[in-house]
């Protein structure tokens, strides 16, 4: 097309479209919103998933941990003896360096007396090194800074960098004090978000060994290597397999064996488990735009058949057919080129509120944005949402009798090629709008579910109070259980407080595990086949306090304490495995495999299983008196009678009695850490309800104006079955009759599709079947009835068709 005719016809298109003000607005706000869905949503997706990590050669790099499939054991994580073994005999791995296994912790931050709170993390001290990853600003951490004896030392994210000190580079060698340990920021580093929400980096040598949770950041890292130039990732798994199996029988005797390494590329592992929701929701919004593009076609469809006695004169003036398709497509491209300017600025502010509303477990929240990529991919959607939009109708309208409304006194038809493309749209419509509305109502059966689930404790009365403990003073196990008990039995003499008990982790938070244990009589065979048990290590007054039900035996009291039998609790799914239909009640347990130097454990009481740790399973938990095992706990969990902020002020006033250098981190009811492992289900039902109600909405747009548009060209049909006895209920029944005829047509074809939907989607439901009856069957009759409901209007004017008018004509 010359420039010239290019220009004319844009012209002409958009004088057509302004006269038709009313169906150019229609479309271009279907369209806008469907493109602002998509761009918000592949602005999501490339944050996450697309955009590269800012590291050298992303594809090289991995991360392990280790596995005991044996005893359902997942993420155990390496220590750093073995990562230095490792490093020194690999052959297929280039560098080797370690990254907190338990992720980014909150912690206590104080800086010239201010106390404020950041995510830290330890790493070895080649971690950047392996990494590849270059200072922002200063250095990065450095092999000597992770030895004994050094200067403690710390490097910040650039987001941190930017929140806290405005980007200022006299950063440098200010002194900060991270969990009562002074430390000197030397470096600012990219935002990696490695571990997720990393705020901190310090070396697993800058912690003391003397606190509470001993060499535990020097035990728990996961393994970050580099591969060899060639090296898939299978051999280097194979090589891990062998290295892991060598420095297990370099162990003493009794110690777990059987781990098996876990190998997954770098960016895999930062993703996680969230990639196929992120693609899934990013499907049902492609199919939104479909959807929008196909009624736009219908749009213009329609609107062409109302000008046809225009597109006739043109032909009778001398326009050939592909005069007439480049000048009808023009005006699809202009509709399509508002909607997208349209689409891309609504695109700005949806992105800002889906980035707010983000479920806190999600990674690389900092790297969404819409950036130049996002543009070119969203101008290519644009693109082929304008071929759809417009180039099916052109040639429809093109290739039809152009010259028949000239001969029929204009009031020629397309015919039937233009109705059975329109019928055939509005189908596809429909089915995929019954398919984005099934996986939507699947999404929201799971968090119905999950809402539902017995826990096993009572949460509604629950207070967390999470407390910094100096631990210079509180390291030594005596004082910490002192200042516990001293604290319980304070907070217990405040009124409406009936109980408090310190835990060692909240709920859905990392927790101790026990990889394998044996009960008295079995054999190491035997014993290899027992579950992974959570470790809560509680004082007496723990399942008074969560009220959590002894279904046998007894709690712990006063009288198991160290020098006494050592006792245990199980959880009763743990008693019915290992003692089927007995009773537990005295039975013995050790920790570990059946080696004898581990002691043995007298199962003293049965307890309720819970949902402490995961929310879909139950966790086999195994409890142990902290008097004769361990407690490291810094939360306190107390029942309250009183409001939230009176028991706020009494518990800080009563702690500060104590001792003043304890500090009271967060005070926060237990519901609000129970919404935690529902924030993520919330978030996928919420958004992809919202895709399938604008499917819903525009499929129900695509049914009104194909049978407005039926009622219209069938009207002089219709005054003839009034003149030959039809009455105005016939008609009304007419109308709905192919409403639910062209919608059944879809729905049906919307059901298969939600079949492949539902697996899809299975990954991300919980108690609930992809195939659930209830789900489909509601989705179909959802679209139904939005067809009734379209077809109300064209139904109403079909029953007062002028039937004198109409056989005049």
């Amino acid at each position: 097309m010359r420039i010239d005719s290019f220009i004319t016809n844009l012209h002409h298109a958009a004088r057509g479209l302004w006269r038709d003000r009313v169906t150019s607005v229609t479309a271009v706000l279907i369209l806008a919103i469907a493109i602002a869905a998509t761009t918000s949503m592949f602005a999501l997706v490339r944050g996450i998933l697309l955009r590269p990590l800012p590291v050298r050669a992303q594809d090289r790099l991995i991360l392990s941990w280790k596995d005991l499939p044996s005893a359902g054991y997942a993420h155990h994580p390496f220590g750093d003896r073995e990562i230095d073994a490792v490093a020194r005999a690999s052959r297929l791995l280039e560098a080797v360096a370690g990254l907190d296994a338990n992720g980014a912790g909150r912690g206590l931050l104080v800086e010239d007396g201010n106390a404020s709170y950041a995510r830290s993390a330890f790493v070895t001290g080649r971690f950047f090194e392996v990494l590849g990853v270059e200072p922002v600003l200063g250095r990065a951490l450095r092999a000597e800074d992770d030895v004994d004896g050094a200067e403690t030392v710390t490097v910040i994210s650039r987001g941190f960098w930017q929140r806290r000190y405005g980007g200022s580079p006299h950063v440098l060698g200010r002194r900060v004090e991270v969990e009562q340990q002074a430390f000197t920021i030397v470096g600012v580093m990219p935002d990696l978000d490695l571990p997720q929400g990393v705020e901190l980096w310090r070396t697993t040598h800058s912690t003391s060994t003397t606190g509470p949770f001993g060499d535990a950041a020097r035990r728990e890292i996961d393994l970050v290597g580099r591969l060899r130039p060639g090296v898939t990732l299978e051999q280097a798994r194979s090589e891990l397999a062998t290295m892991t199996a060598e420095l297990e029988r370099s162990t003493p005797p009794g110690n777990t064996r059987g781990f098996v390494p876990v190998v997954l590329p770098l960016a895999t592992a930062i993703v996680g488990d969230v990639q196929p929701v992120i693609v899934a929701l990013m499907m049902a919004v492609g199919l939104v735009l479909l959807i929008a593009s196909a009624n736009v076609a219908n749009l213009v469809l329609l609107r062409g058949e109302s000008r046809r006695l225009e597109l006739a004169v043109r032909a009778a003036l001398g326009a050939s057919r592909r005069q007439i398709v480049a000048y009808v497509l023009t005006e699809s491209v202009v509709l399509t080129l508002t909607a997208g300017f349209a689409g891309v600025t609504l695109a700005w502010w949806t992105l800002r509120a889906l980035v707010a509303n983000l479920p806190g477990d999600l990674p690389r929240v900092d790297a969404i944005s819409i950036d130049g990529v996002v543009i070119a991919t969203v101008t290519l959607g644009i693109g082929f949402a304008a071929a759809i939009a417009g180039l099916l109708p052109a040639w429809l309208l093109a290739n039809g009798d152009v010259a028949g409304p000239l001969r029929g006194g204009g009031r020629g038809s397309v015919g039937g090629p233009g109705r059975r493309m329109r019928r055939a749209l509005v189908a596809l419509q429909v089915s995929l709008a019954v398919a984005i509305v099934a996986a939507a109502g699947l999404l929201v059966r799971t968090v119905v579910h999950l809402q539902s689930i017995e826990i096993g404790y009572a949460s509604d009365a629950l207070v967390s109070i999470e407390l910094s403990l100096p631990h210079d003073k509180y390291g030594p196990r005596a004082r910490h259980e002192q200042f516990l008990q001293q604290a319980i039995a304070e907070l217990a003499t405040i009124p409406g407080i009936p109980s408090a008990t310190p835990v060692n982790n909240g709920p859905f938070s990392h927790s101790w595990d026990v990889p394998r244990f044996t009960a008295e009589g079995q054999t190491a065979e035997r014993a290899a086949g027992n579950p992974a048990l959570n470790l809560e290590s509680i004082f007496p007054n723990y399942f008074a306090t969560l009220q959590i039900g002894i279904v046998r035996g007894r709690a712990f009291d006063d009288g198991d304490r160290e020098g006494a039998q050592l006792v245990a609790i199980v959880s009763d799914d743990v008693a019915e495995r290992m003692w089927p239909g007995g009773n537990a009640i005295g039975k013995r347990l050790k920790m570990g495999g059946p080696d004898p130097r581990e002691p043995w454990l007298t199962v003293v009481g049965v307890a309720r299983s819970t949902r402490y740790r995961t929310l879909d399973t139950a966790y086999p938990t195994l409890y142990l008196p902290a008097a004769q095992f361990q407690m490291t706990a810094e939360m306190l969990v107390l029942r309250a009678a009183a409001p939230l902020d009176q028991v706020a002020a009494s518990v800080r006033a009563r702690l500060a009695a104590i001792d003043k250098d304890v500090r009271v981190v967060q005070i926060v009811p237990f519901a609000r850490l129970l919404e935690r492992p529902l924030a993520r289900p919330r978030f996928q039902a919420s958004l992809s309800s919202a895709f399938g109600l604008t499917a819903l909405m525009l499929a129900a747009v695509g049914l009104y104006a194909v049978i407005a548009a039926s009622v219209r060209q069938r009207s002089r049909e219709l005054a003839l079955r009034v003149a030959i006895g039809a009455n105005a209920s016939d008609l009304r029944r007419l109308v709905l009759g192919e409403a639910i005829r062209l919608a059944g047509t879809g729905a049906i074809a919307g059901l298969l599709f939600a079949v492949v939907a539902g697996r899809w989607v299975s990954g991300l439901l919980a108690g609930v079947s992809p195939l659930d009856p209830p789900t489909l069957a509601g989705a179909a009759v959802l679209l139904m009835a939005a067809a009734v409901a379209a077809a109300y209007v064209p139904m109403r004017r079909a029953a007062r068709v002028d039937v004198g008018v109409l056989l005049r004509e």
